[in-house]
């Protein structure tokens, strides 16, 4: 009994580090004004309006929450903005999920015979793995961050015959993202092909199809105005989901080069090296559940869907290590690799954090508000009310709890002469704008002449104006 609580306590440990090294890297990026309006902006608006009982319709993008790739699981986070509305819960529940998918990794290595010591390696190999760090903080907040670890129970629950939580590992990672229906898909394939689970298998492909029609062939688009989330990224393949498929099935030489485009095989290099020395050719199989977010980030015209910094390899990199689980007790069978000992294979995950982890924005690019720093926090302070916010896209997410709040864009300069502006703000800061656009000082100049609207604050080329 002490032997086993000495293991759950070095897994503890290793959850409680890493999601308190996880928190302080979104929230200090938050705090340096780094955030972007287009991520952590419209999901804070959206679970604040929830969470007040308004319509949750964001003013950004004008359509409701669940028109963002079903991601109900943004109502239950609501519930936390009840006890108080504060963005950095989004950046607690974000860091808590990925650092507990230590667990199922924990647990999947004892089911699968390894020993507590290689248990423990793969845990650190998992959580050192540069795209869940980067990921983390680089992207704000992504719900389906939150169906890592429901990804991975999900597998260790088909393979032991837990069938119930199976199925709540399920039902919790299709409500973070519809697209991830296929992924359960491909999971149920994997439960019927490897553990031979036919009913598990059975039960997750009917289950993910069932769920990819109902939200990405008519809720998505039903509250999109008939559009479908993401499709902007397969424009070459097709403007609908259906269209794109059509267009893969019937003409395969529209894609198969993109199978093979330097940057799509390096993109293959980066998901595998962090945990390369303990890979099996033989239990490439293990990966099947990823195959489908890996194709769409191939097939995709969007280049950032194939690196280790976007969120797009989230459902990719948790059944990569699972890879390396199977791997290792492969090569312990074929009595193969004595030299792969628990703490090389530490190291090795060291050195690739250490090569591909994006630490270093920290200091190369998130230091640029530091000469206006204070002044940015004191003009967000003095926004008192919720009324409506006209601002810039790092400025925005730190006001986005309220109904309406918009971007500045070059159209503003146009229309600002409209007395009718639902604003009661308007918030710049020149300082990290003017060199890249003429429009902002213009538009400065034009609200300063403006009878609605007073100057209230300006100090380091921020400035705040309130409507009268």
């Amino acid at each position: 009994m002490e032997k086993q609580l000495h293991k759950l306590r070095s897994v503890a440990w290793m959850i409680g580090v890493s999601t308190l090294i996880l928190f302080t890297a979104s929230s200090l990026r938050h705090a340096l004004f780094q955030s972007t309006a287009l991520d952590l902006a419209v999901f804070d608006q959206w679970v604040y309006l929830a969470s007040q009982g308004l319509p949750p319709i964001s003013s950004f993008f004008g359509f409701h929450l669940i028109g963002d790739h079903a991601a109900f699981i943004l109502y239950a986070i609501a519930l936390l903005y009840k006890i108080h509305p504060d963005v950095h819960w989004l950046f607690a529940i974000q860091a808590i999920a990925l650092a507990v998918g230590v667990l199922p990794i924990y647990a999947l290595s004892v089911q699968a015979g390894l020993s507590v010591a290689y248990a423990q390696a793969v845990c650190l190999s998992y959580l050192l793995y540069p795209a869940l760090f980067n990921i983390n903080f680089f992207t704000d907040f992504r719900p389906e961050a939150i169906a890592v670890p429901a990804l991975l129970w999900a597998m260790w629950a088909g393979i032991g015959g837990r069938t119930w939580q199976l199925i709540l590992a399920v039902v919790f990672v299709l409500i973070c993202k519809d697209i991830l229906s296929l992924t359960i898909v491909a999971l149920g394939i994997w439960l019927l092909l490897v553990p031979r689970r036919r009913w598990y298998g059975l039960g997750c492909i009917f289950t993910g199809v069932i769920w990819y029609l109902t939200t990405i062939s008519y809720l998505v688009p039903m509250l999109r105005g008939g559009q479908a989330g993401g499709v902007v990224f397969f424009g070459s393949l097709g403007d609908t989901p259906t269209q794109i498929l059509w267009n893969i099935i019937t003409n395969p030489g529209l894609i198969l080069g993109k199978f093979f485009f330097p940057e799509t095989i390096f993109y293959y290099f980066l998901l595998i090296l962090p945990v390369i020395i303990g890979l099996h050719w033989r239990k490439t199989i293990t990966i099947v559940p990823a195959l489908p977010m890996l194709l769409l980030n191939i097939l995709s015209d969007y280049w950032a869907q194939r690196d280790l910094i976007h969120h797009y390899s989230l459902a990719i990199f948790p059944f990569i290590i699972v890879w390396l689980v199977y791997s290792i007790k492969q090569y312990q069978q074929e009595q193969k690799r004595y030299w792969l000992k628990p703490r090389y294979l530490i190291i090795w995950s060291m050195i690739a954090f250490l090569a591909l982890a994006k630490y270093e924005f920290f200091i190369t690019r998130y230091l640029t508000s530091l000469p206006n720093l204070n002044s940015l926090h004191t003009a967000v302070s003095l926004v008192t009310t919720t009324e409506g916010v006209l601002t810039t896209a790092k400025i925005a997410p730190h006001l986005s709890q309220r109904q309406i709040i918009k971007l500045i864009d070059s159209s503003t300069l146009e229309s600002f002469q409209d007395s009718n502006l639902n604003f009661k703000y308007i918030l710049l800061d020149l300082f990290n704008l003017e060199q890249k656009s003429e429009f902002y000082p213009s538009l400065v100049q034009k609200i300063q002449n403006s009878a609605s609207f007073k100057l209230t604050y300006q100090k380091d080329k921020v400035y705040l104006f309130i409507k009268q």
